[in-house]
């Protein structure tokens, strides 16, 4: 299964590595790698959930999140976090289970009304950055689920991203890796190297 090494989380999830390895830490932790074992590597369900972790802190305190999930898994049989739609009105935090909302912090267990934030879209994370769209983080790169267990790939291609990337830091020209992998077009390689680049650039900001 493909997975996701800390910097790649924490960019597409606007966290900071800080924090990932700190909620790792926890006696408790809020979010543990499905994948256990050294390297730490993050699955797409463990994004999903980690990019839900850095829209609400936008919004809320860590502490918040903390109860709303502990709370969240006294009224719920919880499986993993990214089953879960969690919201925030700045105040209290929901859990949107269909048409339906449950106060999580001010009253737990409570049905309130709710209007659903889409963490999929870009937002800005908690230290200013902007965080790019999950699906499409870069022209000629998407997320898809269904492909390679939801790693970023050249648009149209079974291909990493970060193959390409790596092709272009090597100095390889165009020409050259369109002839290795015909399916990649230049939007596909510019987007590659943007997302590459959108990846370091987040990281050494965050750090």
């Amino acid at each position: 299964m493909v997975s996701y090494p800390p910097t790649l989380a924490a960019a597409l999830g606007g966290v900071t590595l800080h924090q990932l390895k700190y909620w790792r830490a926890q006696p408790k932790p809020i979010l543990r790698p499905e994948r256990s074992g050294r390297p730490v590597r993050y699955s797409f369900r463990d994004l999903l959930a980690i990019r839900t972790f850095g829209a609400l802190r936008t919004e809320v305190s860590m502490q918040k999140i903390r109860k709303a999930v502990e709370n969240l898994h006294k009224i719920e049989d919880v499986e993993h976090l990214s089953n879960y739609k969690l919201v925030t009105d700045g105040t209290t935090i929901m859990w949107i289970a269909a048409d339906d909302a449950v106060d999580l912090l001010k009253r737990p267990g409570q049905h309130v009304l709710a209007v659903m934030r889409d963490v999929l879209d870009t937002f800005e994370s908690r230290t200013g950055q902007r965080v790019v769209p999950l699906l499409r983080p870069a022209r000629g790169v998407v997320v898809d689920a269904e492909i390679l267990s939801g790693f970023p790939v050249v648009e149209g291609t079974r291909i990493p991203y970060d193959t390409i990337a790596g092709l272009v830091s090597d100095h390889v020209p165009p020409e050259s890796i369109r002839y290795f992998y015909p399916s990649v077009s230049d939007l596909g390689i510019s987007g590659a190297v943007a997302l590459d680049d959108y990846v370091s650039g987040y990281n050494s900001q965050a750090a």
